[in-house]
């Protein structure tokens, strides 16, 4: 009787870390799928910054960088790598992550030297909210994720249909913050909010 009950032992054991394995790679592909959507995401948005034209009192000076502020978890840093430092329409790409509460004390600093904001879906509704509230109408790009993003005050939001990444355009908040878009992006986007 002994010997089977140490073959049920031993079949348990093994049962187990073969789920354990099995959430270690599922968790791993998770991860790999995240990083390689953010950094499509990542490309998207230096893209934006080809197409989209900021008024000239959103920068100091001529050379001035772009400013991007990442909202997110801390993965999202390795993603947003490929961009950070490229030069666009002459402005070199600067990005910060912000991975803390937005009511941090270097916060509102941040955001005051900001061009571009992107927020991930981790980041809860109300701090998505406090954050565009703290901009108000100055000329800065904000980018989410979140559901309604862009019926919330939000500039440009990323959605996914069909398994291709797609994003739609707030017109009448892109207006109230300076931000002219060309046609040919115009034409890629789901427009919402249209000026009446």
């Amino acid at each position: 009787m002994q010997p089977l009950t140490y073959k049920i032992i031993k079949l348990f054991i093994q049962a187990c870390i073969c789920q354990i394995l099995l959430c270690i790679i599922a968790t791993g592909t998770v991860q790999s799928q995240n990083l390689e959507e953010y950094r499509v995401k990542a490309a998207f948005i230096y893209n934006f910054t080809k197409l989209i034209q900021w008024p000239q009192t959103a920068f100091d000076s001529d050379g001035e960088d772009f400013k991007l502020v990442v909202f997110g978890d801390e993965y999202l840093k390795e993603s947003f790598q490929s961009i950070d430092g490229k030069i666009s329409t002459g402005r070199r790409i600067s990005i910060q992550y912000s991975y803390s509460d937005p009511k941090a004390d270097n916060y509102k600093k941040t955001l005051a030297k900001s061009h571009i904001i992107f927020i991930s879906r981790h980041i809860r509704l109300a701090q998505v909210l406090e954050v565009l509230s703290s901009i108000g109408n100055r000329p800065v790009l904000t980018i989410g994720e979140d559901k309604n993003f862009s019926r919330a005050g939000g500039i440009i939001q990323f959605f996914t249909k069909n398994d291709q990444l797609h994003f739609e355009v707030n017109m009448k908040e892109a207006e109230a913050h300076q931000l002219k878009f060309s046609s040919r992006l115009l034409k890629l986007a789901v427009i919402v909010n249209e000026k009446e």
